[in-house]
Order: C-alpha cells, then sequence, then structure tokens
C-alpha cells in the first residue's frame, strides 16, 4: 500500500471523527499522523518491515498499531467501525468549501442529503438557508463550493502527479534504445494542478517502450494504445500519456508537448515570420531546404532568434518578446534560498520537535531557519500563548547549542484578527526575532474589509512577512478577495515581504500576483509552511516554482540573502511611521 492512500485512510479517520463529534485531539492526532506519512520520503511499509515506523515523529503507538494492520491486510478494521451507519456520499458533501464535519452533519441528519446533487438541490430550494445556524449567505457560499467542486473534480495538486511521472519517466529510461525521457505538459511548466501528464521519450523503436509502459505495476488500465502513443490511468486514478519519437525530433516535440498552447502558437507564428514551419517533428524552411539539426530546445529558440525560455514561464505573456529583447529574468535557483522561515513544531500542529526541524535544516544546508509556530488564536492547531511562547525558547536556545553552525530563530505565525490588529500583545512579539502575520479566520471577509485589515497588519513595525496573502486551498477554497495595490503600497513602506508558501495546497502568493509584487519592488520570502521534517525543503520543492512562474530572480527573494545579512539587513529594519490606510473611493 503506497503512502498516498494510506495518508488518505488516515484523513479520512479524522473527519470521520469529526463527523462523529469526537475528542479534537484525538482528530489532531490522526490529522498529524496523516501529515507525517506525506512527508515521509520512504514508503510505510519499508518502515514497518525494517521495524523504523516508532522513530517517525507524529505517528503514536495506538496509530502505529493501526498502520502495522492497515499495511498488512489493505484492511482496517477501526474505519470500518467508524464509517458503519454513515451513507457513503456523506463523505463527499465534507469535500464541498463550506461544509464542515458539523454542518455535514446538520444537511445529513435534519434534511436526509446524503449526495452532492442532493445538496445543491436543497440548496436551489431554499432549505439550507432555513437550517440553524446557516443562513442565506452560507447557502450560497455552499453553491459557489459546489460550483469550484465541479470545476476542479479531475484535477489533482502538481506535488502528487510529479512524483507519480519521474517514477514511469525512470521506468522508461531504462528501456533499451531510449536515449532521452522528460515530462512534458503543464506539469513541466510547473502549473499547480494538472489534468493529466505527459511523457516524451526519444527512441528509434517504440514497441518496447510501450510494451514497458503498460507492464509497469503502476498502471491501473490501458485506456488507448496505438504505435506512438499509449494513454493509461495509474492506481491513484491519474491519467498518464506516453508519447515515443525519433531522437532527431525530440528537441521540437518537447517545445510542442510542454506548451502552453498560446505559447505554441505564438512561436509557430514567429517561426512563420522567419521563413520557418514549426511543428512537434521539425523546424522545416519553407524554401525546401533540409530541416536544421537541433538537439535541445535551446538550439531551437536559437535559431529562431530568441534566447531560452524556461518552461515555467511559457504562458504567452510576454516570455516571447522579452526572449527576443534580451530581457528575460535570470530565474531564482534552488541554490539560491539561503534559509526559511515559516516552519511549524509539536508546540502547535507540527509533527516534529524543535530540535527535529532544526536537525532537518541543518541537513538541508540551509544557512538559517526560522521557528514560527502559530499565535493562541489559533486554537484548531493549539496556538502559542505569551506564556508558552517564552517557555518554546529553551527549546529554540538548545538548538542553537546544538547547530552552533546553523542561525536559529525564534518567531511566530501570529493571526491577523478581524479588525487587523495581530494576536498577540506587542511585548511579546518585540521579543521575538520575527513575526509572520497571516488570516486564517473570516476569509470570506468583504473586499473593503479585506483590504483593511491587510493594510493595518502589514503597517505593524513588527511585521517582517505576510503570510499566504490569498488564503487559498488549491482544489478546496477560492482566495480571498482584496485590493493588492494599498496592501503592496503598506508593505513596501514597511519592509515587509510576501510570502510564497510552499504548502503544496497553497503555493500562495500565486504566480499571476507574484509578478504584481515584484513589479512594485516588493520583496518575496521563499517558505515551506513545514509541519513535518521531510515537508521543509518545500520552500524549494515548491513555492520556488510558483516564484519562478511569476519571473522572480535572485534579488527579487529576501531569504536569498546570507544568514548576516538576512538578519541585519531585513529582520533589524526599523520600519518608517506606518501610513494610514487609503480610503476607498
Amino acid at each position: 500500500m503506497d503512502n498516498k492512500t494510506i495518508e488518505a485512510t488516515l484523513l479520512e479517520i479524522a473527519r470521520t471523527l469529526e463527523l462523529k463529534g469526537e475528542n479534537p485531539f484525538k482528530v489532531r492526532a490522526y490529522e498529524n499522523a496523516a501529515r507525517a506519512v506525506a512527508s515521509l520520503e520512504e514508503d510505510v511499509a519499508t518502515l514497518i518491515r525494517e521495524e523504523r515506523l516508532k522513530h517517525i515523529p507524529g505517528i503514536g503507538a495506538s496509530i502505529r498499531e493501526k498502520l502495522l494492520e492497515l499495511c498488512g491486510t489493505g484492511q482496517l478494521a477501526y474505519l470500518e467501525e467508524l464509517r458503519a451507519g454513515i451513507p457513503a456520499g456523506v463523505f463527499d458533501l465534507m469535500k464541498v468549501q463550506g461544509m464542515g464535519p458539523k454542518k455535514t452533519k446538520a444537511v445529513w441528519e435534519l434534511l436526509g442529503v446524503t449526495s452532492l446533487e442532493e445538496l445543491e438541490k436543497a440548496c436551489r430550494d431554499d432549505r439550507v438557508a432555513h437550517l440553524k445556524g446557516f443562513g442565506k449567505k452560507t447557502q450560497d457560499k455552499i453553491l459557489s463550493g459546489l460550483a469550484l467542486l465541479a470545476r476542479t473534480r479531475d484535477r489533482v495538486l502538481r506535488a502528487e502527479a510529479l512524483p507519480q511521472a519521474r517514477r514511469l519517466a525512470d521506468a522508461l529510461a531504462a528501456v533499451e534504445g531510449v536515449e532521452r525521457v522528460e515530462v512534458a505538459g503543464s506539469l513541466r511548466r510547473g502549473r499547480e494542478t494538472v489534468r493529466d501528464v505527459d511523457i516524451l521519450v526519444a527512441c528509434p523503436k517504440a514497441e518496447p517502450v510501450m510494451e514497458a509502459f503498460v507492464a509497469h505495476e503502476d498502471v491501473a488500465d490501458v485506456i488507448a494504445r496505438g504505435p506512438t502513443k499509449t494513454s493509461v490511468h495509474v492506481h491513484s486514478g491519474l491519467q498518464v500519456d506516453v508519447r515515443v519519437v525519433p531522437p532527431e525530433s525530440f528537441a521540437c516535440a518537447l517545445a510542442y508537448f510542454t506548451g502552453s498552447k498560446e505559447f505554441n502558437v505564438h512561436l509557430r507564428q514567429l517561426a512563420l515570420d522567419q521563413g520557418f514551419t514549426l511543428n512537434e517533428y521539425s523546424l522545416r524552411p519553407l524554401d525546401g531546404t533540409p530541416a536544421p539539426a537541433l538537439a535541445t530546445e535551446a538550439e531551437l529558440f536559437g535559431k529562431l532568434g530568441l534566447a531560452y525560455v524556461e518552461p515555467e514561464l511559457r504562458e504567452n505573456t510576454g516570455e516571447v518578446d522579452a526572449a527576443r529583447a534580451g530581457t528575460l529574468p535570470t530565474l531564482v535557483e534552488p541554490g539560491d534560498i539561503a534559509g526559511v522561515l515559516h516552519v511549524h513544531t509539536t508546540w502547535s500542529d507540527g509533527v516534529g520537535s524543535v530540535a527535529d526541524m532544526v536537525e532537518e535544516a541543518a541537513r538541508l544546508g540551509y544557512g538559517y531557519v526560522g521557528i514560527s509556530d502559530h499565535s493562541q488564536a489559533a486554537r484548531y492547531a493549539n496556538g502559542l500563548s505569551p506564556e508558552r511562547l517564552r517557555a518554546q525558547r529553551e527549546e529554540v536556545e538548545a538548538a542553537r547549542a546544538a547547530h552552533p553552525g546553523l542561525v536559529v530563530l525564534h518567531g511566530v505565525e501570529c493571526d491577523i484578527l478581524s479588525d487587523g490588529a495581530l494576536d498577540l500583545p506587542d511585548d511579546c512579539l518585540a521579543e521575538l526575532d520575527f513575526v509572520i502575520a497571516s488570516v486564517h479566520t473570516e476569509l470570506g471577509m468583504d473586499r473593503d474589509r479585506m483590504t483593511a485589515r491587510l493594510v493595518r497588519a502589514v503597517s505593524h513595525p513588527l511585521v517582517r512577512v505576510l503570510g499566504h496573502p490569498l488564503g487559498r486551498r488549491l482544489l478546496e477554497r477560492e482566495s480571498s478577495q482584496f485590493d493588492w495595490e494599498p496592501v503592496l503600497e503598506a508593505a513596501g513602506h514597511n519592509g515587509v515581504a510576501i510570502e510564497v508558501n510552499g504548502q503544496p495546497q497553497r503555493l500562495d502568493a500565486d504566480w499571476i500576483h507574484i509578478r504584481r509584487i515584484r513589479a512594485r519592488g516588493v520583496k518575496l520570502c521563499i517558505n515551506p509552511d513545514a509541519h513535518a521534517p521531510g515537508t521543509l525543503d518545500d520552500a524549494r520543492r515548491h513555492a520556488l516554482v510558483e516564484a519562478r512562474r511569476g519571473w522572480a530572480s535572485r534579488d527579487d527573494v529576501v531569504n536569498s540573502l546570507p544568514a548576516d545579512r538576512f538578519v541585519s539587513e531585513f529582520l533589524r529594519r526599523q520600519a518608517a511611521p506606518a501610513r494610514p490606510a487609503r480610503a476607498r473611493r
């Protein structure tokens, strides 16, 4: 049984316990265990076989026993007991934005709703609005959530699709005669979610590649098979398409199948303007002379008078003109990230101790790491009061002593309250090395109030980073609505960086707004939002890709600074007196 299935099982237990009104600490234990499994770089089955599962933070003895049963039999009696009496469709209701366990239980028990279709009808009939604790506004929000679910149902997160694609690509690369294999399509461009995966193979003979592909253990069923293209579903349900092209066509094919469609159209028109016809097989002169040999995409772009366009930029948003003019930015690279903030521990809702997280940061080669657990308003995440935050400092000091070559910073992810005030008193915040200010509640607040809320928060002289500003959860929750201009004006005036959050379901700020942030001269802070040791490098794995899609260079990223300059120039910057928010006309 793979880790993704185990994670999903643990999360289902957590949601079912919530649905039944069980102890929230018990719910959190299963959520933490799911997070721990998601962060593992090894299969749970391997850890069990080698008797190493007991050493994984976040997985206690009781859950460990259940994992032994689940991996050993493929079944879990405890989950079957929990499911008893609950119609299967009820669990689908909890996938809808605005439908937590309490609301799901209410519409199920009071209205008899047990499917998404029945939920939509109950909303259309205005029955949901009349339930106690709901109302018209909540009903409209549920309808919006149903529409979001319908739009995204066949999509998966990039972070989920990429490991599956790489596993298959690696297997195909080992087939005799294969010269090159690349993951293409929207996944190569770094899109946050994808519908399917494209894998391109350069090989003189397609048949051995196709045989190896359909025989791979990850393949669940074959959708269609042809001489040069085969489509399958893997066991997760994701569609994967493999195309085989002659090696001499690989450069043109890789550019074509990476896309985007709009980028390809622009490239083909540019080729025509220069006397060529471009397709997935070749760049061919219109005068009938032989097609030039092209070994790489860079050679293809060069033949068209362009600098190489990185895959993340190929969305036809100005990159072709910039490549022609030689004004493309040098995009930020993994090695540019010198350190990270936004790291949670077992003090709040993380599954690694301070020592665990700092040790992992040292192993990854970072120069600094910032511990930043939730503040007290985040009761659901066991947020820290001023007293607990001060008590945590002892563990931070111990971690500093254990890793003298690593700068260990003590901060907090402080909730931005509904009026824009911070969740902890200034005297407490002033004792810390940094403050990340984030919104976690009332995410659907109206635009004007949310704008004023964020402006006030980033105008606080102790705030250094605005965390996940959009508040979105990909495939689950839409972004909050606010006006970016006054927020960026206040952030720029007060030297506050905007976070690019590396949690795969956040990737927030997104690439479109990153371009806007950069244009205003406001810095980015590329962070992991780590809740387990295995997710601490999500800054470089995931947030970095979103930053690159937003044309970010090293100079745009504040945590590309080495530790001494990061502390002296960014963390200790004395903000100018805050400007009041501009009145809206």
